[in-house]
């Protein structure tokens, strides 16, 4: 899920190397170095998981493609804060910095739409499970993949040639108006089913593993969206201060992206398993939805 002020660009590309921001430069290239460590072959082990091993539906498509979204946000994060880290400016610099706002919105866009589609399954059940579009999470993956880079491409534009002079970031504005409202209220439903969820029903553990993957993304974007609109629509010119958000930003984005697979692990295991389990059984009891109900 990056908007990162592209307004900040220029802003960054100078400070990169001045005494002010070397000891910030140094901890946050530490911090995504080593969630790139970690997150980069997690996610790549959902990715082979859901691609190759495990039999995908509709909701594990979403899943798949969240996947592929922080994988490739966590490769270009590490390699923009080291280009960054090593002052080594350039036109490939700033293309990675494009690639990494792109699959960080695209990755926001996912869990927003997982979080609708598990709402949608909750609270119409019927339709979701026989009457739901075979394709619809493909054709929907699809275009949030395209829409997330037109918006980095065509977004920047407006912005420098319509939004000069005004003090926020259009990237920023639309993901956050799109996206928080929607996870934040589908969170809340979601957890209200889940403390309301009949004992009688079968129970699978899907609900849990994405309740805790959106509480997750709400804990670490939702403050740090507030802050930095405060920052924005305050106009700071202060360069020191915006770079410092950016890294936190950053911080905060990298740990998100690196947070799903474990989380899908610990809801998957079983916690009093005698012998240990492949890591595909315990994916697949990540996944697992309530029980389907029947038609009459």
């Amino acid at each position: 899920s990056c908007p990162i002020f592209p307004l900040f660009v220029a802003q960054l590309i100078g400070v990169a190397g001045t005494n002010y921001s070397n000891e910030s430069q140094t901890i946050i290239f530490s911090v995504t170095l080593i969630t790139f460590c970690t997150g980069v072959p997690l996610n790549g082990i959902v990715i082979w998981l859901l691609g190759f091993q495990i039999k995908r539906n509709p909701f594990t498509v979403l899943i798949l493609n969240l996947a592929i979204s922080d994988f490739g946000f966590l490769i270009f994060a590490a390699l923009y804060s080291m280009g960054n880290f090593i002052a080594a400016q350039s036109f490939r610099n700033l293309a990675i910095f494009y690639l990494f706002d792109a699959t960080y919105i695209n990755g926001l866009f996912h869990l927003t739409v997982i979080s609708i589609d598990r709402c949608v399954a909750v609270l119409f059940p019927m339709w979701y499970h026989y009457s739901r579009p075979k394709h619809l999470s493909l054709v929907v993956c699809a275009l949030l993949w395209i829409f997330s880079f037109l918006l980095v491409g065509i977004g920047s534009n407006i912005q420098n040639l319509v939004f000069e002079d005004v003090p926020w970031d259009f990237d920023l504005t639309v993901t956050a108006v799109l996206c928080l409202p929607l996870s934040t209220t589908s969170t809340l439903i979601l957890f209200i089913k889940i403390c309301l969820k009949s004992q009688q029903v079968k129970r699978g553990n899907l609900l849990v593993t994405i309740l805790i993957t959106l509480l997750c993304f709400l804990i670490l974007t939702l403050p740090l969206y507030i802050y930095l609109f405060s920052i924005l629509f305050h106009g700071t010119n202060d360069t020191s201060h915006n770079f410092q958000s950016f890294l936190y930003f950053i911080l905060c984005a990298c740990l998100n992206s690196s947070v799903n697979p474990v989380i899908y692990f610990l809801v998957g295991r079983k916690k009093q398993a005698q012998s240990r389990e492949s890591i595909k059984a315990i994916f697949q009891r990540a996944f697992q939805e309530d029980e389907v109900p029947e038609t009459r």
